[in-house]
Parts: structure tokens; C-alpha cells; sequence
């Protein structure tokens, strides 16, 4: 008997979340930004009341990032803080990349969901939104990514964008290649699904 899915499951495109390659990206990281500006980083969210504000500091010892201590005021205007340690693991081509470890299980991760408490995905029991959806519409959604990556416009249905001046010719071919298999594939499937649709209705 196939298992029944819940749809109702919390999904990671409903939650904030704190990506701590966005706040290697955005220089938050730099223990000098406070000193230098006077001012606390700080992650802004839009909300119904106004803004949400999440700051950010970079916690080091002896030089080196252990951390990232995060800051923010609750409906009462009470200041509350959260320390989320730094896990490092090996580069491929020597050095270390900083992960955070999550306050609740401890694991290494990239992405930590919520504000007011800050886990990863499996602790708040997150799934993806790509999850629920066909193999056929995630190939295409790929698909249309390519596209995007291309310089293409919607709706994506005509040829190939032409090379990016940027781009090596070698990288072109691979997308044009990964690109004619994904189309072929999810038009193929959804052609399925839809004559499978009208075999139950008649």
C-alpha cells in the first residue's frame, strides 16, 4: 500500500531562514564591521507590524571565527541573544569551510530556520516544496533554471539563448546538453500523467 503523503507538512519556503553563505556574501562576517560603522549587521524580514530585525555578530578567538552571535528583540522590546557555534570540515583544495552547528541537534548545516530560535531543517521538520511535485515538473523547473542562467526570458519555449559572453564554450554545451535531456524527458513524462488522467475520466 503506498504511504500517504501530508501535504500539510511546513514547507522551508514558508520560514525565514539564516544562510550563512548569504552572510559570507554580504560581509557580516567581518568582526571589524561593528567598530568600522557603529552599527550591529542585521537581517531585515518584511512582517505585517513592520520590519523584523535579526543581528548579526561575528564571534572570534585568537583571529579565528568559532561563531556567529545572533541578537534580536522580542514584542516586549526584551533584547535576547543566541550563540551558534561554527563546525569546520575540509576543503578539497586545502583550508576549512565553516558550517553552522545547530542549537538543537548539533549537526552541521548551511541553513538555519526561524528568528526568535534558530534550528536546521530537521529539527523544524521542513520539507521542499520540489518534494511533492512530479519528477516531470522538477526536470523542467531545472530546465527553466538553465534558461534563466542563459539570459532566457519568459515564457521558455523557444530556442536556446545564445552564449553568454561570459561563459566558456565548453560550459555552454554541457547546459545545452543537460538542457535537451531535462525537456525531452519532463514532456515526455507529462504526456504520460495526462493520457494516464484521461484513461480515469472516461
Amino acid at each position: 500500500m503506498a504511504r500517504h503523503r501530508s501535504y500539510s507538512t511546513p514547507k522551508v519556503e514558508g520560514w525565514r531562514s539564516v544562510d550563512l553563505a548569504d552572510l559570507r556574501r554580504w560581509r557580516m562576517l567581518d568582526s571589524t564591521t561593528i567598530a568600522r560603522t557603529g552599527k550591529i549587521p542585521a537581517i531585515t524580514w518584511e512582517t505585517p507590524k513592520g520590519v523584523d530585525k535579526l543581528g548579526v555578530i561575528a564571534a572570534t578567538k585568537i583571529g579565528k571565527p568559532r561563531g556567529v552571535l545572533f541578537v534580536k528583540r522580542d514584542d516586549q522590546g526584551q533584547l535576547g541573544s543566541l550563540f551558534v557555534q561554527f563546525s569546520f570540515s575540509p576543503t578539497r583544495f586545502g583550508g576549512w569551510r565553516a558550517w553552522f552547528r545547530c542549537p538543537g541537534c548539533r549537526q552541521t548545516c548551511r541553513i538555519l530556520y526561524g528568528t526568535n530560535s534558530l534550528r536546521c531543517r530537521k529539527c523544524r521538520r521542513l520539507k521542499y516544496q520540489s518534494q511533492y511535485e512530479s519528477s516531470a515538473f522538477r526536470g523542467l523547473d531545472k530546465a527553466r533554471k538553465i534558461r534563466r542562467r542563459l539570459g532566457g526570458r519568459e515564457p521558455f519555449d523557444g530556442p536556446l539563448p545564445p552564449k553568454p559572453c561570459y561563459m566558456r564554450w565548453r560550459t555552454y554545451r554541457r547546459l545545452e546538453r543537460l538542457l535537451s535531456r531535462l525537456e525531452a524527458a519532463g514532456w515526455e513524462e507529462m504526456s504520460v500523467q495526462v493520457d494516464a488522467m484521461r484513461r480515469r475520466t472516461r
